[in-house]
């Protein structure tokens, strides 16, 4: 450094180097207020924010709102629904020896927990559409008759099960000796293909026979204790539906003409498919049917009712009270409510919007005391015939 440089440095009084610490300004002392009221306000919003929390959590925990509520499982307590299963039902297809249709029946089981149901015995020459039976059944084969028999139906049928003549001789023999009263025979199980399928110039005689004769096979596999003792022991659809229609009231119905008319085929689809399958899903508008009146026997007559002006009952149960006055059709969707009205003349009640109402149905039927009224003097299950008793139907 030079000593110009030195004086400048000493006139500017400029340091040699730069001061390193500075000196921090001390903070203010916090007044006595503030020193104290921020502790005790800190302590009160964590007590607080902790009381809110329990309190919270006890709300959801005793709050019914989305939880699972007790299952009402008395059938005639206020509140009751179910879903209902679909009328099981089979489609027997018996061939002779040949491959040649000789009988086409249906069963149907009533009730699948104490059994009971419909035969329902139709001719190879009955009428759908166009052709026939036998003549679905030579060209397309099983399937194809299967088809031809919803189309004459309007119904779907659960399974269809093959009898040939070994399948039938195996079906019928633990039954033993079954006397047919028509004839006044006695035929062995070995004999039932024979017996069944013999042909007659008027194919009726046949359908009369073989309804005579699955008439009394089912008295006799149905008056044993239990019906699988006379029953092959063969774990199959056939022998399941067979055992559950014998273990009831039995009804057997022959097919009365090649081509019976609309009128007695409705008549009788709703008398053998309490519920039935719809030949074309979603075809059918469905319906929740409850009871608002308490007189139990109405309800068959109301399921009939709806189920012959082309609904299906998908559930069935009672509305929270018996003490409506009127029958309502309730329905939640607007483009419904034409289908409302007309079900409303069905039953003989009003109909009702309901933007809440249950989506488990397009629509609910609820049965008033007017419909009690009007209905409730015929019992429930009048059509039913128990073959015991040997009464046609």
């Amino acid at each position: 450094m030079t000593s110009v440089e030195a004086q400048e440095r000493d006139h500017l009084d400029v340091p040699t180097h730069p001061q390193r610490f500075k000196q921090r300004i001390p903070t203010p002392p916090l007044s006595t207020g503030w020193r104290w009221g921020f502790p005790i306000l800190l302590v009160a919003a964590i007590t607080w924010s902790t009381l809110l929390v329990v309190e919270g959590f006890n709300q959801v925990l005793e709050s019914e709102e989305g939880a699972t509520l007790d299952v009402i499982t008395d059938v005639t307590a206020p509140g009751f629904e179910a879903f209902v299963e679909q009328t099981w039902s089979l489609l027997l297809v018996s061939e002779d020896d040949e491959g040649q249709l000789t009988g086409v029946t249906v069963l149907a089981v009533a009730d699948r927990l104490n059994g009971g149901g419909t035969v329902l015995v139709l001719p190879p020459e009955a009428a759908s559409g166009t052709r026939t039976l036998a003549d679905a059944h030579e060209t397309t084969g099983v399937d194809g008759l299967r088809d031809a028999v919803v189309d004459i139906l309007d119904v779907e049928v659960t399974n269809t099960a093959l009898l040939t003549p070994p399948r039938l001789r195996s079906l019928a023999e633990p039954a033993g000796m079954v006397r047919v009263p028509i004839d006044d025979a006695s035929v062995a199980g070995a004999e039932a293909p024979d017996y069944l399928g013999l042909a007659f110039d008027d194919p009726l005689q046949r359908v009369a026979r073989q309804e005579a004769w699955w008439r009394a096979w089912f008295a006799t596999v149905g008056a044993a204790s239990d019906p699988a003792d006379r029953l092959p022991a063969i774990v199959i659809e056939l022998v399941d539906v067979v055992r559950a229609v014998a273990a009831g009231d039995v009804r057997v119905v022959a097919w009365p003409s090649p081509d019976p008319g609309a009128e007695w085929v409705d008549r009788m689809v709703v008398e053998t498919f309490p519920f039935p399958i719809p030949a074309v899903q979603g075809s059918r508008t469905t319906v929740r049917l409850l009871n608002g009146n308490g007189d139990f026997s109405v309800d068959d007559v109301a399921r009939g009712l709806l189920v012959a002006a082309g609904a299906e009952v998908s559930v069935v149960g009672n509305h929270e009270d018996f003490d409506l006055i009127g029958t309502r059709v309730l329905y939640r969707d607007p483009i419904s409510e034409a289908e409302a009205a007309r079900l409303a003349v069905v039953v003989g009640g009003g109909t009702l919007h309901d933007p809440l109402l249950s989506p488990a149905a397009d629509l609910t039927v609820i049965l008033g005391a007017d419909f009690a009224a009007e209905h409730g003097s015929t019992p429930a299950g009048d059509s039913a015939v128990d073959v015991s008793t040997g009464g046609g139907a």
